[in-house]
């Protein structure tokens, strides 16, 4: 797992949660000696775990906790990969050329850093398909990004989520679409994730169309 993940996922539940949080979720998940550098490789396990113990301590679920990651990480993320947005992108644009960013990725000197499996496909102006396919199972934190996007750029998506590989499927696919020209400026209200809380979520729209969708412990 590439250590700008674990990074910001300790600045999130610092940040939403407080340092007695993560100094309790530390000692409960067993990384207590642990100081994550953004270009360093860690195992896959502490994402999971720090999810596991984050959901246990605050009474939700890992999944709630990623999709909350997910969205809280954008405007990060964004300033890392600034030179890789193109200022006249909105956010439809930011995630249709997603995959660029993980080709990005890929190519640096980091040899034993291995990235999620991302493809974007442009079906029309206003809507993009985005399929996610690894073994890490982590599309929670893409939908919570795709929600994050959306806020971050204040632009009315709705996003239906086809297929997801907690339900058995192949890969996790999400069509976004844009209900609105990309310069209309719309404020939204939202209904999200069905975990999470319906009087905190703004700016977009989630629409699955998997049943049953809640997830495992190691999601």
């Amino acid at each position: 797992m590439h250590g700008i993940i674990l990074k910001t996922l300790q600045a999130f539940v610092v940040d939403t949660y407080g340092e007695d949080a993560w100094l309790s979720i530390q000692r409960e998940a067993d990384v207590e000696e642990k100081v994550y550098v953004p270009v360093t490789v860690y195992p896959d396990g502490d994402v999971y775990e720090i999810a596991r113990t984050a959901g246990e301590l605050t009474d939700q679920s890992p999944r709630t906790i990623l999709t909350q990651y997910g969205e809280w990480v954008v405007p990060a993320l964004l300033e890392t990969y600034d030179l890789h947005i193109d200022d006249e992108w909105q956010g439809l644009e930011l995630i249709a050329n997603i995959q660029q960013f993980h080709t990005s990725l890929r190519t640096r000197d980091m040899t034993t850093l291995t990235t999620p499996r991302i493809r974007s496909e442009r079906l029309e102006e206003n809507r993009v398909r985005i399929t996610y396919d690894s073994d890490r199972k982590l599309c929670d934190i893409a939908r919570g990004a795709i929600q994050g996007v959306a806020k971050r750029f204040d632009e009315e998506l709705v996003a239906e989520e086809r297929t997801c590989m907690h339900e058995g499927d192949d890969a996790c696919r999400f069509d976004i679409r844009r209900t609105v020209p990309a310069d209309a400026g719309a404020s939204v209200a939202t209904r999200s994730n069905p975990e999470s809380d319906p009087e905190t979520d703004v700016g977009f729209e989630f629409e699955s169309a998997v049943d049953g969708a809640t997830g495992g412990e190691h999601d």
